[in-house]
């Protein structure tokens, strides 16, 4: 089984206020200072394993400029073994261009990921977060160009409706792309929308309409024809994200750039979120690692879980080659105090129907399981 990459690109032209990930504001005087150091931090690492996919994200990798998006290609082909199935690149709507999206072609991306977020420009424009009129025929020139199209949804931002949301279901059966996130947004994050929804100045949309919106969201995907795989991915046949099922299946990858993370060998590792400190770590030859672990049993068995799970194939314990005892006795747990929301069937367990809608609560329930067992297997 191969690796994955993931590379970080932390530029944007702005800040969106729902935004939680790691961002700098673009600035043309940090590029080159930047990219010296993510070439560092490359040579830095060495796995045994065949890089198979890549994931350019962010930030905006889009705004990155072609001729050192290249030299990272040739950088990761020269420094990794790699035999590349699929090259993933984040793109924000006004960098799709004819020119950029022939560049990222040519220079060998197979897979454009686009942030739409909503098609409705009220809802955008709170989220500072402003579109291109030509938004659509945009689109369309990215479906021409790449026979692989992603494109992001996020549901529930402030001033949600049924209109909106029916608007966004019309644009994808227009353009028509090979794969679909979307994302139910999540407020646990300390963001600037949600600073706003704690001053009370903005109001997110009510708990109940939003299940019925998602609900429309589930019956329209599936009548275009569109696969759930994962809790918030669809997918035409053959066309599941290669990259994003190595985090789910909790496989190996490595991830470069600021706050980047990676997992293989059952280490797990963070990189810093600082720029500075990242450029000064990897000045004096350190990786720029700010959290690590080296994953017990345990741990490794219940990120296999956690990851797993979002998946509607589930996870087969069994042929991960954890302990008998261990497997045992997390399935006894799992039918005692998630039966209702859990199917496990010979090693595999899944979310059924149910698990899916309320997977948060099955996600912490979990957590309560893996305390319970750290604490039986440590006497």
């Amino acid at each position: 089984m191969g690796a994955g990459v993931y590379v970080h690109i932390p530029f944007c032209a702005r800040k969106c206020s729902y935004c939680d990930f790691c961002t700098v504001r673009y600035d043309p005087a940090l590029i080159d200072e930047y990219h010296r150091s993510l070439k560092r931090e490359i040579e830095m690492y060495s796995i045994s394993e065949t890089v198979e996919t890549l994931y350019f994200g962010g930030g905006s990798p889009s705004l990155y400029p072609v001729e050192l998006l290249n030299d990272l290609l040739v950088h990761l082909n020269s420094s990794l073994r790699t035999e590349i199935r699929e090259a993933t690149i984040e793109v924000n709507p006004w960098e799709l261009e004819r020119e950029r999206l022939l560049e990222w072609r040519k220079m060998g991306f197979s897979r454009v990921s686009v942030g739409v977020q909503s098609s409705e420009k009220s809802i955008l424009k709170i989220c500072k977060r402003p579109v291109p009129s030509d938004l659509t025929e945009r689109l369309l020139m990215s479906r021409d160009i790449f026979d692989n199209l992603n494109l992001d949804f996020i549901l529930g931002l402030p001033r949600e409706a049924e209109s909106n949301v029916r608007a966004n279901l019309e644009l994808i059966g227009a353009i028509g792309p090979d794969h679909v996130s979307y994302y139910v947004f999540d407020s646990d994050h300390e963001t600037e929308l949600m600073s706003q929804v704690h001053d009370a100045i903005i109001e997110l949309p009510d708990p109940e309409i939003l299940e019925r919106l998602h609900d429309l969201v589930l019956e329209s995907l599936g009548k275009m024809g569109y696969k759930r795989y994962e809790i918030s991915s669809w997918a035409m046949d053959d066309r599941e994200c290669l990259h994003n099922l190595k985090y789910w299946r909790n496989e190996q990858y490595l991830g470069f750039g600021l706050s980047a993370g990676g997992h293989f060998d059952w280490k797990r590792y963070v990189n810093t979120g600082d720029l500075n400190h990242y450029h000064d770590l990897i000045g004096r030859n350190i990786v720029p690692v700010s959290e690590f672990n080296q994953n017990t049993v345990i741990q490794e068995l219940f990120e296999t879980l956690f990851m797993g799970l979002r998946l509607t194939e589930g996870v087969d314990l069994s042929r991960k080659g954890y302990p008998k005892e261990l497997l045992d006795l997390l399935i006894s747990r799992i039918r005692l105090y998630l039966g209702e929301y859990l199917s496990p069937d010979n090693g595999i367990v899944a979310l059924n129907e149910s698990g899916m809608d309320f997977s948060r609560s099955v996600f912490q329930k979990l957590l309560d399981i893996k305390e319970e067992m750290e604490i039986a297997f440590s006497t």
